[in-house]
């Protein structure tokens, strides 16, 4: 299956990137470089030290506003 990045259409099967994260809100799957991180609360718990979710660009956008 071709799995491209939503932010840079960059694909695993051409480009030589992986694609290991997932918008927290949208579900579009970004790469590494794309990938931006929010601390989020939902993630909080006792062992987390700094709960983190990951955002594509108009997400980030939207939580920020």
């Amino acid at each position: 299956m071709k799995v491209e990045c939503a932010e840079c259409n960059a694909s695993e099967e051409q480009d030589n990137v992986t694609i290991d994260y997932v918008c927290h809100h949208c579900g579009k799957p970004l790469c590494r470089n794309h990938a931006q991180a929010l601390k989020d609360a939902a993630f909080a718990g006792p062992r987390w030290k700094k709960p983190t979710a990951y955002h594509c660009t108009a997400c980030k956008q939207r939580s920020n506003a």
